[in-house]
């Protein structure tokens, strides 16, 4: 945790290095006015979003090894838990963690985490870009243009990408060998490449068992995504000064697109791009100051990244499982299958967890 707060200060100072003045007693003053009760309902919402992922998880499982959600949750709290504390050494604990518990193939878990990625963009996307197309209190921003052809443009683009799964859903192998001859003019690895994810996500949807599978899939991504972004409501509004309490819910909105941005934009060596996103988004748009600012950044980021590191550590303790130990033997997992992704060879059972 020394490390993390490390980096909450060094986000701070690199923001705003080259700012004339930050009145750090400003500051101080946004984090007093929190109400407390707020970030709780926050977390708890926070909470909510990570069950909703595990009954969809238990969707993807269906086909392959029927679980209940209840069996699912304890790998979502511990992948989670693994990325906040760890970074990207924890990105494949989660399908790691449900493949040895259910004793079914990592490869089959690694296509369900790629399933589920997309299913986590088309909800994201599509809340997002209903609400900036729709929501009145958007038209009296700056940009507010951009903001409307961007949730058009995300909700075509949302549109184009659930057609282009269906489309590998039915013909996998056939788009795989088109996009591998496509590439292949370039270069034969990425060729390869760019064939080998192809049929894994079209292995991944293969866990799709049926149109209403689908429906449910669909309705615990929305479930998860808005519980997300009832988080950042809550956040922002747990705030009483007067420059974000006064902010509208449905332009939090915008903060959430920001985060999601940002997530794909990190600062060299120390992360952090979801942080610049948020706080460019509340200076530069909705014309919050930057102690207010980084003040609810911060907030945001400990309570929809940070606070299931306690849940975390404690489904880890009950399921005796070492966070570092088990980042690091999925992470060789994954790269033992991409190594041997030209064989033909089935990948063995993961084994069960102790």
């Amino acid at each position: 945790m020394g490390g993390i707060f490390a980096l909450l200060v060094v986000l701070v100072y690199v923001q705003f290095r080259t700012l004339k003045s930050f009145e750090w007693s400003t500051l101080t003053r946004t984090f007093d006015s929190i109400r407390w009760s707020r970030l709780v309902l926050a977390t708890l919402l926070t909470y909510g979003a990570y069950i909703t992922r595990a009954f969809r998880w238990s969707v993807f499982l269906r086909p392959t090894k029927p679980a209940t959600p209840a069996q699912m949750v304890p790998a979502q709290f511990i992948g989670f838990t693994s990325v906040a504390v760890l970074g990207r050494l924890g990105e494949f604990v989660r399908p790691y963690l449900v493949a040895r518990r259910q004793q079914v193939t990592f490869t089959s878990q690694l296509a369900v985490y790629a399933v589920e990625r997309v299913f986590d963009l088309l909800a994201a996307a599509g809340i997002i870009a209903v609400t900036l197309s729709i929501s009145p209190s958007v038209r009296n921003l700056p940009y507010h243009e951009q903001f409307r052809r961007a949730g058009y443009l995300g909700i075509a683009a949302a549109l184009v990408l659930a057609l282009i799964a269906v489309a590998i859903r039915f013909s996998g192998p056939k788009m795989a060998d088109l996009a591998g001859h496509s590439f292949g003019v370039i270069s034969k690895k990425l060729a390869h490449g760019v064939q080998e994810k192809i049929l894994a996500f079209s292995h991944g949807l293969n866990a799709i068992a049926g149109w209403g599978a689908l429906f449910e899939a669909l309705l615990y991504s929305f479930l998860t995504w808005g519980l997300i972004a009832l988080a950042y409501v809550v956040v922002v509004h747990s705030f009483t000064v007067p420059e974000l309490a006064s902010i509208p819910s449905a332009q939090t909105t915008l903060l959430m697109a920001g985060s999601l941005f940002g997530s794909f934009a990190q600062l060299p060596a120390i992360g952090g791009g979801s942080q610049v996103a948020i706080i460019y988004v509340l200076t530069s748009v909705l014309h919050v100051g930057p102690e207010a600012a980084t003040a609810c950044a911060l907030t945001l980021y400990v309570v929809t990244f940070l606070t299931v590191i306690p849940a975390g550590l404690a489904f880890a303790r009950v399921e005796q499982v070492s966070l570092r130990n088990v980042a690091r033997e999925s992470e060789m997992e994954e790269e033992q299958l991409e190594a041997a992704s030209a064989s033909p060879e089935e990948p063995k059972r993961a084994p069960s967890l102790p």
